[in-house]
C-alpha cells in the first residue's frame, strides 16, 4: 500500500502527546449539539431485549480480514488545531492497533485493543485513549462494553438501538440498516463520550469517525484514505516500545 504514514519507522509515543490530548479540553463548547441529545424520539419500542438483533449487527460489523487502515486526523481545541496521518492494523474481534502521526512523520501515539484491553507503551497515560468498545467504534466495528448486560433493544424504520449497563457506564448503540453509526457512553458522573459515524467506503468501513469527550470538549476526527485487505500481521505488530 503506498501512504505518507511509515509506520514502521516510529512505533510508541512522543511523551508530549499525553500533554496535548489532556490539554484538548479547552475546545469551545459544543452546547448546541446537546440539545440533540434531548430531543424527542420517534421510535416505536420492540421487546426490552433482543440478543439476536445484537448478534446480527456485530456480524453485519465485522470485517472478514484482516485490514490495514490509513487515515488522517484532526484533533481540535480552543488554542489551536493538530493534524497528521494515521495507521490501523485490524484484525477483528481480538486484536487492532492505532498509530497517530504528526504533519513530518514524527510518532504522537500508539495504542493497541488485545482480547478486550487497551495496551499502550510503557510510561503513557492510561487516559490517553476511549475504552475498548469506543476505539473498535470508531473503527466501524461493534463490540459491546467489556461485562456490560444488554437491557434494551428498540427499532424504529431501519434504524436499531441497543442498550448496555456495565458497572456504573450506560452505554448506547445505534445502527441504520445493521451499520453501527454511533456509540455514546454516559459515565457515573453524568460525563458522556461519544463517536459518530458517516459515510461507507467499498469495504464497508465509515469514511468519518468522530470522537467526542464531551466533559472536557475534546474533539478528534478520523477520515478514512486507504484500506487493503491484508495476510494476519506478525505477533511484533502488538508490542509497543517506548520512544
Amino acid at each position: 500500500m503506498r501512504s505518507r504514514v511509515d509506520y514502521e519507522s516510529g512505533p510508541g509515543y512522543t511523551p508530549g502527546f499525553s500533554v496535548f490530548f489532556r490539554d484538548l479540553g479547552k475546545l469551545a463548547p459544543l452546547a448546541a449539539a446537546v440539545l440533540i441529545a434531548c430531543a424527542a424520539r420517534t421510535d416505536t419500542p420492540s421487546a426490552p431485549v433482543n440478543p439476536e438483533a445484537a448478534r446480527v449487527v456485530m456480524e453485519a460489523n465485522l470485517p472478514s480480514s484482516p485490514l490495514w487502515i490509513i487515515f488522517d486526523w484532526e484533533a481540535r481545541e480552543r488554542e489551536g488545531r493538530f493534524t497528521g496521518q494515521g495507521a490501523a492494523r485490524v484484525e477483528a474481534p481480538s486484536r487492532a492497533r492505532l498509530d497517530l502521526f504528526g504533519p513530518r512523520g514524527e510518532s504522537y501515539l500508539s495504542a493497541a485493543i488485545i482480547d478486550g484491553e487497551i495496551k499502550l507503551p510503557p510510561g503513557a497515560a492510561a487516559d490517553l485513549v476511549p475504552p475498548p468498545a469506543l476505539l473498535w467504534g470508531a473503527l466501524g466495528i461493534f463490540q459491546p462494553p467489556a461485562g456490560g448486560e444488554l437491557t434494551r433493544s428498540v427499532r424504529s424504520n431501519n434504524g436499531l438501538r441497543l442498550e448496555y449497563r456495565a458497572g456504573d457506564e450506560a452505554w448506547t448503540f445505534e445502527f441504520e440498516k445493521e451499520r453501527l453509526r454511533r456509540i455514546e457512553l454516559k459515565g457515573r458522573d453524568g460525563a458522556r463520550k461519544t463517536i459518530d459515524l458517516k459515510g461507507e467506503d467499498g469495504a464497508r468501513l465509515p469514511r468519518e469517525a468522530i470522537y467526542r469527550d464531551w466533559a472536557t470538549f475534546t474533539e478528534l476526527k478520523l477520515k478514512l484514505g486507504e484500506v487493503e485487505e491484508v495476510d494476519p500481521f506478525p505477533p511484533e505488530t502488538w508490542q509497543l516500545y517506548a520512544r
